[in-house]
């Protein structure tokens, strides 16, 4: 039993992960303003092309001319194209402006309004602005109550918001239009389409703790795709393999949960064997085309010329049945390693299991054990953009609650406050435990100035401010990246400050950094219990770094001082 058991905590970072990779947003993949036009198709054959300089040009000529034709429809169809343009280069606030100047030409065409509120929303979703991706995506719902069919971009719509709705946390409303979208895919004859929302839908229902609910919602989703064979329905019958399998684990139904895991592991080994051996086959045909224009050669020339191809011809084979070889080697071996790793997984657990007090815990080291390095740079990614941010969010509307409620504070809201701290502190763990790829890719200077960016909102500003950071060893950066990150949170949940200063600067072997905000401040000398966690954790790690740390805080504000000798 301890086995079967085990064997589903070390799945549950990557099954939730499997779960959430399912929310996808549509708005890049729609566009139904197809025009007769002549011209349009030109500039358009342009851009296919990769001629986008002569397209704008072009595009930029006939909107003038048929302004001063005054022919309203092809001004339209012109911008809605241009404004297209500027969104798949990255020029998502130009791209709104131009749908701006359009709204006022189409605000009788409530089908052409429609698209076009869907497209703000996805300029705004692509620009991270989440708050305003929701109000034109709503806009974009209330205007198409009122247009007849349209069935496609209705359902991308209802699954933009569904995603928007999941971030924000509002499960609820995130089913709800899920459901709307997995219907309108439904009429439109898409199964797959409609499988994979599906299993959004139970992955919501898992993050609300209704695991009934998500494995009926799972089961669904199976049976849309059935056993199909396309390349889509084998990766939706996947996930629907590790959701079921994890949802039967949470109830307790340890023999499905390991029946359907199994199920897992098999179908993805396949699919993994079926990619290799399409590789295989690329090569192959590349092989016979190379083959059949060496034959032609053959036959003019001399046969010197035909000795040569001979020995060429004998290379190639011989490349390719080596690489056959080594491929299948490799396949053989990552499958033994693979079982190796469960084996010796299984044994660590049987020899800790007594030790471990809570299912928090047991996550934690199954995460820690199971340590790849791809897994842990999805799940840091997913921590520090997303969960860190709806839990801060989360207690901070709880807290405005209780301030409203004064002593009228409900029991439920005081638990779910010390619910959000304690994931927040799991959370918090696991995370130092993670390698940020910014970090590692950029360094530190680069990774606490894309924290400053992604921590700021409409309620407070965060600046980096780094000179002369170059690249230190790994593990220092991670250390100094924690110590900083640390530093961050405090301000975000404690501080209630409008800006927050983070400076980097390298003196001679140490490292300099100074945390400032213009907050509410705290008594740096009385501070204890759980709000005195943090600081104290980043006092500990300073002290091991052999490094120095000052704090001074008043009613005007916070100041750290940090110094820590440069690792190499």
């Amino acid at each position: 039993m301890y086995k079967v058991l085990y064997c589903f905590l070390i799945l549950f970072l990557g099954i939730n992960h499997v779960a959430a990779a399912n929310f996808k947003f549509d708005y890049e993949h729609f566009n139904y303003l197809e025009s007769d036009n002549g011209s349009l198709k030109l500039i358009k054959k342009l851009l296919e092309d990769g001629k986008s300089e002569e397209a704008l040009e072009k595009l930029y000529k006939y909107i003038e001319e048929v302004k001063i034709t005054k022919e309203n429809k092809k001004v339209i169809e012109a911008k809605i194209l241009l404004a297209d343009i500027y969104r798949e280069n990255g020029d998502y606030k130009k791209s709104t402006s131009i749908f701006n100047e359009v709204i006022p030409l189409i605000s009788d065409d409530l089908r052409n309004l429609e698209y076009v509120f869907f497209k703000k929303g996805g300029n705004f979703q692509r620009d991270s602005q989440i708050d305003s991706a929701k109000v034109f995506y709503e806009k974009a719902v209330e205007v198409g109550e009122k247009v007849v069919d349209n069935e496609d971009l209705k359902a991308k719509l209802y699954s933009n918001l569904s995603g928007i709705f999941y971030l924000n946390g509002d499960y609820d409303s995130a089913i709800k239009y899920f459901k709307i979208a997995a219907n309108f895919q439904k009429i439109l004859g898409n199964k797959d389409i409609e499988a994979g929302i599906l299993n959004n839908i139970g992955s919501v229902y898992y993050m609300q703790g209704k695991y009934t609910n998500a494995l009926e919602t799972f089961q669904k989703a199976f049976d849309l795709v059935g056993f199909g064979q396309e390349d889509l329905q084998k990766q939706t019958r996947n996930k629907s393999y590790i959701n079921m399998a994890y949802a039967y684990s949470k109830l307790k139904d340890y023999k499905k949960a390991f029946e359907y895991q199994d199920k897992y592991f098999s179908l993805n080994d396949s699919l993994q064997k079926e990619l290799k051996y399409k590789e295989i086959a690329v090569i192959q045909s590349e092989y016979n085309l190379e083959k059949k224009e060496k034959e032609k050669e053959i036959e003019k020339a001399k046969r010197k010329d035909a000795e040569y191809l001979t020995f060429g011809l004998s290379i190639a084979v011989i490349i390719l049945l080596l690489g056959v070889y080594f491929l299948h080697k490799l396949y053989k071996l990552n499958k033994r390693n693979h079982v190796l790793q469960i084996n010796q997984e299984q044994l660590l657990s049987q020899n800790k299991i007594e030790k471990i007090k809570t299912d928090n815990q047991s996550k934690i080291l199954a995460a820690t054990l199971d340590g790849r390095l791809e897994e842990r740079k999805k799940i840091a990614n997913v921590l520090h953009d997303n969960v860190s941010a709806l839990l801060s969010a989360t207690n901070l509307h709880l807290y405005a609650s209780k301030k409203k409620l004064k002593e009228n504070v409900p029991t439920e809201i005081e638990k779910a406050q010390q619910i959000l701290d304690e994931a927040s502190e799991q959370i918090r763990d696991l995370s130092h435990n993670l390698i940020s790829s910014v970090l590692v890719k950029f360094g530190l200077s680069v990774a606490v100035q894309d924290l400053c960016e992604k921590s700021s909102n409409s309620s407070i500003s965060l600046i980096c401010i780094s000179k002369d950071i170059g690249r230190f060893s790994e593990n220092f950066e991670i250390k100094m990246f924690n110590i900083i990150n640390e530093c961050v949170n405090n301000i975000l949940k404690h501080s209630k400050a409008k800006k927050g200063i983070i400076s980097l600067e390298q003196l001679d072997a140490n490292l300099i950094i100074n945390v400032s905000d213009n907050g509410v401040g705290f008594d740096a000398k009385g501070i204890s219990g759980k709000a005195g966690i943090g600081l104290n954790q980043v006092k500990a790690r300073i002290k091991v770094l052999y490094g120095t740390i000052e704090v001074n805080s008043s009613k005007e504000g916070t100041q750290i001082f940090i110094s820590v000798p440069i690792e190499n």
